[in-house]
């Protein structure tokens, strides 16, 4: 048989016919999600201008050659609005005032109040300019007038001098994060190493004040000397005028007029986000607000980048250009701050798109933008694939067969809501959310030294969170500062002693804050603006915990331990400068008395305060619900990772905030919205769509929610046997789940190690992509072989009780699948069955091919 050749030793014969035509119809039924739905759209061509408008619509120039890019938006009667900069006519009402150029530059000339006027197609529109101190010279700054150049060149970037390291000698901040730092290396010199500050190699300044010309900030861009990174400007730019006065002027730090520099404090871009035709452009224009509260364009200033050059490309100016349809992100390097747009590019617009009904403040964020990018959203999902998606994501468990007759034949409108709070306050709730954050909390009995006391003592303290809705702000506060000896302490005990500062702290942001730190444990983040001196000033939070027989505490204790004394705890002390370190925010900030007693008291109250936490949390939750998160990776917040609906993001983690943290009503508030609900059935606008929620995605279960419900659905319990010889030695109580392992590790399956089971040793990563490992085991492994003829099984008890093919068909159906199968499904399996030279076998192979289908081992 074909099992047997694939595996290569005997095993009992299946009935291949009977498997192929269950998959080949289970295929044709799930494909349902690869039709598309025609809705007769007609595309329209040749789009007529309705209006337009000009951004900014004022604008004011401060000191010698101030400009401002203007861009002028068309809205179309296609529902698109574009950029018709380029074909605008543009005029200044007083030209003594300023002057525009060809592309809507306009630049202040003197004194006084004016008007821009732009016209196109018979449309005008006027912006008001003012134009203030036009005869005053911009001063010149180490971080007001190098700093930029130094971004928008890419010199202090992550692959040049902004590297861990740096380049040819010269480290620098990466993206202008530490300007006094670089001012520093430029004008002193020498080399970074990362575990000293101190250096034995010559220091070589970037910057000749005696002969500036001779400079090499100035020589190596230039190509005059030989220069890694190429030639990034020419001797007669105006960025090469702007250093070599800067030089000439004794290269200050502060402005050379003494008065107080105004740096950047916040940087936007316009459009925050952009939909273009496949022949679309579209002008960006970046500006900054400075400490003074002064606005000031930057375009000019910044460093664009494409994410995906395979949908759009972007050139030195902000021209954002279509390359192919799709969407991406074009990031805006100002110095010291990164900020990004979302780019989607279409083939045609939608005339006549549809108004999709909304239930909550979700749908208004998704559906809002899937009609910005012309997606129409999905259909509503049907009862039968509602009901398995919402038992599986709430309770992790298979809605029983009665129980989907029962909602399948119930009239009742409010039924899904019904349902959904059913689930919510059902025991397989706090079973499956205990059994989640004991992953991301990662209880284990070999993470916390071996002892299964402790693993249980840290699961009991997870369960009752879960079962009591406690606020997770509260949670997370108990775990981060917890002391003593049971519950949440135990977390602090890997191997009997308590964690290395630089590891809890950088675990414990990833958890609670979402943000990747461990980088910046040895030096600068090479890819984000975190420095090393905030990683340490976390860390140094947890420097004073400790642990005397698993007791963990934070103050300073005098013991005698077996026959040792123990005196104090112990200091952080920073891996560079080899100096103690103190307690610090991460924006710079001191936690003020008593941090001396609690300080970890002090960082959990301050983590779960910081907007970070609810944000984190929120898109954390969002991923289990949707395949992924908002931000993807769920614990990689960064500038460089936005997230795909950031007006969203930002209103969950508001009314998680205001709701009390809530997760409870969290939860309640996704599986509620249509966005959840809508059908995994894409159409033909959709079909490609994978990150913006307009139809739902196909999830594989994870590993132990696929071994539990192939129990279920075979009614036959897995066994988990642990052969440690101790006293840990023995099975585990027969019907226990999966996800209801205190102790996992101590009970090896190979089962949940084939399908991705992560050992908790770090933080959850797991593995869903199909592997030849589970191909073999679900052909020859005994999850699925031995469960099927079980004489206690599901199968056994329909044979045995008289069931008719159709019944057990039937029945089969609803338990896997969560829906009654099809009318050819039914009709061709009945003729197949009533053909088989073995009923019993015959019917086990129909329940394999049903275990092996893809329909059942995912959420859809």
């Amino acid at each position: 048989m074909l099992r047997q050749l694939l595996i290569g030793f005997p095993i009992r014969s299946r009935s291949v016919a009977l498997v192929a035509l269950f998959l080949s119809l289970s295929a044709i039924h799930f494909s349902r999600a690869s039709e598309t739905a025609n809705f007769g759209l007609s595309r329209s061509h040749d789009p007529i201008l309705i209006s337009i408008r000009i951004v900014p619509d004022s604008t004011t120039l401060q000191g010698r050659n101030a400009s401002q890019r203007f861009v002028v938006m068309g809205s179309y009667s296609d529902g698109l609005e574009r950029d018709v900069t380029l074909e605008s006519n543009f005029r200044v009402a007083d030209s003594v005032l300023a002057e525009v150029n060809a592309e809507g530059i306009v630049t202040g000339l003197a004194d006084g109040d004016t008007a821009l006027k732009a016209e196109v197609e018979g449309l005008a529109v006027t912006a008001s300019i003012r134009v203030e101190d036009s005869s005053r010279e911009t001063p010149l700054s180490f971080e007001g007038s190098i700093s930029p150049i130094l971004t928008q060149r890419g010199c202090n970037g992550s692959n040049c001098h902004g590297g861990v390291k740096g380049r040819g000698g010269l480290k620098l901040s990466l993206n202008s994060l530490n300007p006094p730092e670089d001012y520093k290396w430029i004008t002193r010199g020498g080399v970074y190493h990362v575990l000293t500050a101190e250096s034995d190699d010559p220091e070589i300044p970037r910057v000749d004040v005696a002969e500036p010309e001779r400079s090499l900030l100035l020589k190596k861009p230039t190509m005059q000397v030989p220069h890694e990174g190429g030639r990034r400007f020419g001797k007669s730019s105006e960025d090469y005028d702007t250093i070599l006065s800067w030089v000439q002027k004794g290269a200050p730090y502060e402005p050379e007029d003494g008065s107080s520099s105004d740096p950047i404090e916040s940087v936007e871009v316009f459009p925050g986000e952009i939909v273009l035709d496949e022949e679309g452009l579209q002008q960006l224009v970046v500006t900054a607000r400075l400490s003074s509260g002064r606005l000031r364009d930057i375009s000019d200033e910044v460093r664009y980048e494409s994410q995906n050059p395979d949908v759009v490309m972007v050139d030195e100016a902000g021209l954002v250009m279509t390359v192919g349809t799709g969407e991406t992100n074009v990031l805006v390097r100002a110095a010291g701050h990164t900020v990004h747009t979302r780019v989607g590019v279409i083939s045609e617009a939608i005339p006549n798109y549809p108004d999709v009904p909304k239930r909550n403040f979700i749908d208004e964020h998704v559906f809002a933008k899937l009609k910005r990018f012309q997606l129409i959203p999905s259909e509503l999902s049907d009862d039968a694939e509602f009901l398995r998606r919402v038992c599986l994501d709430v309770t992790g468990t298979l809605p029983p067969p009665a129980r989907v007759r029962e909602f399948l034949a119930s009239q009742d409108p409010q039924k899904r809501d019904k349902l959904i709070e059913i689930l919510l306050n059902s025991p397989e709730y706090v079973d499956y959310w205990t059994f989640r954050f004991a992953d991301l909390f990662r209880v284990a009995a070999y993470v916390v030294g071996g002892s299964t006391k402790d693993s249980q003592s840290y699961w009991e303290w997870i369960r009752s969170t879960v079962a009591e809705n406690r606020p997770y702000d509260q949670t997370a506060r108990e775990r981060l500062a917890a002391q003593g000896q049971r519950g949440a302490t135990r977390h602090y005990l890997p191997f009997g002693s308590v964690p290395l500062a630089e590891a809890a702290v950088a675990e414990e942001v990833k958890v609670f804050m979402g943000r990747r730190m461990d980088c910046a444990q040895c030096h600068h983040h090479p890819f984000e603006n975190w420095s090393q001196e905030q990683f340490w000033g976390l860390a140094a939070f947890f420097g004073r915990m400790m642990s005397f027989s698993g007791l963990i505490v934070d103050e300073t204790l005098d013991r005698v331990q077996q026959g040792n004394v123990v005196i104090g705890a112990g200091k952080v002390i920073h891996p560079r400068t080899k100096e103690e370190v103190q307690p610090r925010y991460l924006d710079g900030g001191s936690p003020g008395p008593g941090v001396e007693k609690d300080p970890r008291v002090k960082l959990a109250r301050w983590m779960t305060s910081h907007p970070y936490f609810a944000e984190a949390t929120v898109n954390r939750m969002w991923s289990y619900f949707f395949g992924r998160g908002i931000v993807q990776p769920v614990d990689d917040f960064r500038s460089s990772n936005p997230a795909t609906h950031p007006k969203l993001l930002e209103a969950l983690a508001r009314d998680f905030r205001e709701q009390g943290h809530d997760l409870k009503r969290l939860i309640r508030l996704m599986v509620q919205s249509r966005t959840y609900q809508l059908s995994s059935r894409p159409n033909d606008t959709n079909r490609e769509d994978t990150i913006n929620y307009s139809r739902a995605a196909y999830r594989p279960l994870d590993a132990e929610i696929l071994l539990d419900a192939i129990s279920q659905v075979t009614g036959v319990p897995e066994v988990f046997y642990n052969e440690t010889p101790n006293k840990m030695r023995g099975e585990r109580e027969l019907g226990t789940r999966a996800i209801n392992l205190m102790e996992a590790d101590m009970y090896p399956s190979r089962f949940l190690e084939v399908h991705g089971k992560p050992l908790r040793l770090g933080l959850p990563d797991r593995k869903v992509e199909p592997n030849l490992l589970q191909a073999l085991h679900l052909l020859a492994g005994s999850t699925y072989t031995s469960k099927l003829s079980r004489k206690d099984g599901r199968l056994h008890h329909l044979l045995q009780g008289g069931a008719l093919n159709r019944e057990v068909i039937e029945d089969l159906s609803l338990a896997a699948l969560s829906r009654f199968p099809t009318e050819r499904e039914q009709m061709e399996l009945e003729a197949s069955l009533s053909q088989a030279g073995s009923r019993e076998k015959a019917m086990e192979d129909l329940l394999w091919g049903l275990l092996s289908s893809r329909e059942f081992s995912e959420n859809h």
